[in-house]
């Protein structure tokens, strides 16, 4: 299965990507948890976000995980953060929208 999202190290922490829907049909709350889980709990996180939204219980379970985050969470939208992908770039301790 190909998810719509990435994760990766970076010297400071992780950087995350999310450019797809939210939900079932692109990036679901179920899998992008399961991975975050994977990562240092305090670990600084970038997540880049270009989504036209979604699934607004899924974006909840995404945002909320990414708040429970010990580490700093900044979010960085690349292209659009519409309808349920806005909740989402919220729980960021940073936003940075160019």
């Amino acid at each position: 299965m190909t998810n719509w999202y990435l994760i990766r190290a970076t010297a400071g922490g992780a950087e995350l990507s999310i450019h797809d829907e939210i939900g079932a049909y692109g990036v679901s709350a179920k899998d992008f948890i399961n991975e975050l889980g994977q990562l240092p709990g305090d670990a600084a996180l970038t997540l880049r976000l270009n989504s036209p939204g979604g699934s607004v219980f899924d974006a909840v379970a995404i945002y909320n995980a990414l708040k429970r985050h010990a580490g700093p969470v900044t979010v960085t939208i690349d292209g659009i953060a519409a309808s349920a992908a806005s909740y989402i770039a919220m729980a960021g301790d940073e936003v940075v929208m160019p």
